[in-house]
């Protein structure tokens, strides 16, 4: 039987896509402390968590932009890993996880504009070579 040699790409691309996203949502938690002076981003002031989650998904759409559903899934996991194991976390934590689904989206739109954006401009410099 003949190995697929489309299917090892796919999979290494989709752990890589997932390993940034959840880097780059996590770094949202760790920084959070340090840019304002609350201990979870959605507590800051104004609008600091969209734009961090704008911000960090731009970020990691441009370095991965595929497969969508690894900059959920890693968004989701970054953030949600960070409150457990550096968190002092209660029982409002299933509320968090549930705020974490709706916020990710955030995240993975902002990911896959970059991704979009990095493929247009990606091939306008292909093309005029």
């Amino acid at each position: 039987m003949a190995q697929r040699t489309w299917s090892r790409p796919v999979k290494t691309r989709a752990w890589q896509t997932l390993i940034i996203s959840a880097l780059a949502s996590a770094s949202i938690w760790l920084l959070t402390p340090v840019l304002t002076s609350h201990r979870e981003p959605w507590d800051a002031d104004g609008s600091f968590y969209i734009v961090a989650l704008v911000i960090a998904g731009a970020v990691a759409g441009t370095i991965s932009p595929r497969p969508l559903w690894a900059h959920y899934v890693g968004s989701f996991a970054g953030q949600f890993g960070y409150e457990l194991f550096f968190l002092h976390i209660g029982p409002l934590v299933v509320v968090g996880a549930v705020f974490l689904v709706v916020y990710c989206a955030v995240f993975s739109i902002a990911a896959a504009l970059a991704g979009w954006f990095r493929g247009r401009i990606f091939k306008r410099s292909v093309g005029s070579s």
